[in-house]
């Protein structure tokens, strides 16, 4: 059972804006809301959801986490307008990235990363001799890499969009090297 925790945030009430995000947001403010708020759609109020356990962890608890921000509650049937993830994986580079769809351009961040009209994403290898591993323990040996994503499915497709992307991906990365503990990290 996942439980995610949600904070509504109240921008202009008009709607010809970009709702207000909070100075900071995600897993104890790992992004700045106004770099975020770039890539958001106009709208009346903003919401940001997480899993209750806002831990960023995808070796010891579990093998994915995220953090969603929703305008005016997910226009196209929920969908969110900005959402940063991570996940657990047991390949690194050189795997396919075809998921993301044919217009891929590959950039320097993390092990490989790669960027698209609304998004960007990169695989890391996040080294943790600390953690048990192997066919008894949760974690298998393999499951060394982390893949970082971040989509703003409202987003423009502009200069600006890309390289509002970029740098939060770079910044991503460094956070999560940090934060999982990584013995090849930052």
């Amino acid at each position: 059972m996942v439980l995610t925790g949600t904070l509504v945030l109240v921008g202009c009430a008009d709607g010809d804006s970009v709702p207000n995000l909070p100075k900071s947001i995600c897993w104890n403010g790992e992004f700045a809301g106004l770099s975020v708020e770039l890539l958001l759609p106009k709208g009346d109020k903003a919401q940001v959801k997480m899993p209750e356990a806002a831990a960023f962890d995808v070796f010891e608890h579990q093998s994915s986490t995220y953090c969603s921000v929703f305008v005016d509650g997910g226009r196209a049937h929920g969908r969110e307008s900005f959402r940063a993830w991570a996940q657990r994986r047991s390949s690194g580079k050189g795997t396919g990235w075809n998921h993301w769809g044919p217009s891929t351009t590959p950039i320097p961040v993390g092990d490989e990363g790669f960027l698209w009209a609304k998004g960007a994403s990169s695989v890391i290898l996040c080294e943790r001799p600390d953690l048990p591993r192997g066919n008894r323990f949760r974690l298998l040996k393999e499951q060394k890499y982390v893949e970082l994503a971040l989509v703003a499915e409202d987003a423009p497709d502009t200069r600006q969009t890309r390289e509002a992307l970029t740098a939060l991906l770079k910044q991503y990365v460094q956070f999560a090297k940090r934060e999982l503990k990584c013995a090849n990290g930052v």
